[in-house]
């Protein structure tokens, strides 16, 4: 009789800790794909249950009667229905996701093909070919703000066309002449001029420098910050915790940690084929500080019956992640700032 009371005890306790276990995994997949019945405020925007979406991949055009078109078709194809979408960013509240309608049609990818939206060249679309290829036939097919394109071209007077095209042969003759008659004057400026425009291309290779000196420098400076404040915020949770006289807040709902602090990467990739302008000392270890930083936001769950220690420990873990990436940070900063410090020397 012991014996079975004794293993229905451990049955029950084995199957709550696997139930336990369970429930971050159902969360997640809970954040990243939903369904919502919505309305679109804009060719992008869809609203609904208190939720805001924005379309991922895809920005509206500068075109009234474009966005009354796009507006028109969203509409269309949603049709009252629910639509599925995949998370790919934002908050709770305010949501960056790819959306399909009831039918499974992606409502980014055929605002592309009609050529009402183009394509948010500020997000990696890169990993969707089909966006790429999407906005490539509408534009090739002068379709929606493609036809206005096409159309603004087309609309040159048959006169401007022909000036157009008989200009490269009038600039040919004008430059004989000009290199005719100034043949026998560059063969004694040729040196000196060649030496002018060496230092005007150093010049501006050191101003381009600095700029990009100076953009990256700003970014890991706002990156530093986050990271501080990120610190200040779980460093008062960890002492809370820690706090033996009052009852820890979890204890009570439960409470949600962010696994590592939200960093900027913005200026850097759009900063990726300039590197070169840097040594390579420093474009490496740019590079690699920047391949460190989270590619998404992730976040850790604690429930009320987590034991105090474990809470303790994994706040500890996650402020030494982020600890972690302080020294690297200031380490490029510094770099980045001899590299401006360099350009000033050499303008005065």
């Amino acid at each position: 009789m012991r014996g079975s009371l004794f293993l229905g005890r451990l049955f029950s306790g084995c199957l709550a800790i696997v139930c336990l276990l369970t429930v971050p995994v159902v969360a997640h997949a809970d954040q990243a794909r939903f369904s919502r019945t919505v309305k679109a405020v804009d060719p992008v925007t869809l609203q609904g249950q208190g939720m805001t979406i924005t379309l991922w991949g895809v920005q509206s055009v500068m075109s009234p009667v474009i966005e009354l078109k796009a507006l028109d078709l969203v509409d269309e194809l949603i049709g009252g229905s629910a639509v599925s979408c995949q998370t790919e960013g934002g908050t709770q509240e305010h949501v960056v996701a790819r959306c399909s309608t009831a039918n499974g049609e992606d409502l980014g990818l055929a605002l592309l093909s009609h050529g009402y939206a183009v394509i948010d060249r500020r997000q990696d679309v890169g990993s969707v070919p089909a966006y790429m290829e999407a906005e490539q036939s509408a534009r090739h097919n002068a379709l929606g703000i493609w036809r206005e394109v096409v159309s603004r071209d087309a609309g040159m007077s048959p006169d401007m066309r022909m000036l157009l095209n008989i200009l490269p042969a009038i600039a040919v003759l004008l430059m004989i002449f000009v290199l005719h008659y100034r043949l026998k004057r560059l063969e004694t400026q040729q040196q000196e001029e060649h030496a002018q425009a060496r230092d005007k291309e150093n010049q501006l290779l050191t101003r381009e420098r600095h700029v990009l000196a100076s953009t990256l420098e700003g970014e890991l400076a706002g990156n530093k910050n986050r990271i501080e404040a990120f610190l200040t915020i779980y460093g008062e949770m960890l002492e809370n915790l820690k706090n033996t006289a009052e009852t820890p807040k979890y204890k009570q709902s439960g409470d949600i940690v962010q696994k590592r602090p939200l960093l900027s990467k913005a200026v850097f990739e759009a900063s990726v084929g300039k590197l070169s302008l840097l040594d390579m000392t420093l474009a490496t270890r740019l590079s690699k500080l920047y391949a460190a930083f989270p590619v998404e936001q992730e976040y850790i769950d604690i429930a009320p019956d987590v034991p105090l220690e474990s809470a303790v420990a994994l706040v500890e873990k996650v402020m030494r992640e982020a600890e972690a990436l302080q020294s690297p940070i200031a380490e490029a900063i510094a770099a980045l700032e001899a590299v401006m410090g360099r350009k000033t020397g050499s303008a005065t």
